[in-house]
């Protein structure tokens, strides 16, 4: 059931408002400088999962457009009265694009680095909360994000485990680090 507006506590605590405003709208910034800075560690390992994170996020944003063109839907200020703490956004509530990107990052981190995977599942958590806090999604569209999300980052990272893919990606890197753009591979 829908908690009364009154008895939200979006617009009734100023310092709250603004965190949760924060954790809305810049959680993409927050996850791409995770990503670079993962990529500045000049560490193979920490470079292929920088990108695989990078590519699952583009893949499960573009497959959520395909969702929300499938399933549209309102977002919560349209159908109710409801406190919106950011600007409005003219596209489909579900799913949550914020969340979907940042579980789809989550899942791959989690895959090569248990302790940076768990907290980026945390922040993925708490931006999902944040999203329906600001009132720009209902609960249902952030957990569609999240379980979009994580799902393909297991599927980008399981199909970049096969060994044509995994050549192709050998292949890139290779040719990065001849660049001097990536780590080289060590050989052990």
């Amino acid at each position: 059931l829908p908690v009364p507006c009154d008895q939200r506590p979006a617009g009734h605590h100023h310092v709250l408002d603004q965190i949760m405003v924060g954790f809305a709208k810049y959680s993409p910034i927050v996850l791409a400088g995770f990503l670079i800075a993962l990529w500045l560690t000049w560490k193979y390992r920490n470079q292929r999962g920088a990108f695989l994170s990078g590519a699952s996020g583009l893949i499960a944003l573009g497959l959520g457009q395909l969702v929300g063109r499938a399933f549209p839907r309102e977002r919560p200020y349209l159908a109710h009265r409801a406190t919106l703490l950011i600007t409005h956004s003219p596209d489909t509530a579900f799913p949550s694009d914020h969340t979907t990107l940042a579980f789809a990052i989550a899942a791959v981190v989690f895959l090569f680095n248990r302790r940076l995977g768990i907290a980026l599942v945390v922040f993925g958590l708490v931006v999902a909360y944040a999203r329906v806090y600001v009132g720009a999604h209902y609960p249902a569209d952030v957990i569609g994000g999240g379980v979009l999300g994580a799902l393909t980052g297991w599927l980008v990272w399981e199909i970049c485990d096969r060994p044509a893919v995994n050549r192709w990606i050998e292949r890139l890197f290779a040719i990065l680090a001849a660049a001097h753009l990536a780590a080289r591979r060590s050989v052990s």
